[in-house]
């Protein structure tokens, strides 16, 4: 019976922590979205500068050989 009680005690907590981190989620949800927006914005950024190499082999000049 104590097994029982302490197992259900456990699931009881398992789903108050579960309940809580979706009620963050969804208060937070425009915020997240947000960031997200801003990361990608960002990499864009920084493949339009040519940060990011389309091809390792653009570096090299193979008409010169």
């Amino acid at each position: 019976m104590k097994n029982m009680i302490r197992c259900l005690a456990k699931l009881t907590v398992a789903l108050a922590a579960v309940g809580a981190v979706v009620c963050v989620v969804a208060a937070y949800w425009d915020r997240i979205v947000d960031a997200f927006y801003a990361i990608a914005d960002r990499v864009e950024e920084k493949k339009a500068d040519g940060y990011f190499c389309a091809c390792e082999s653009d570096d090299f000049d193979d008409d010169s050989l």
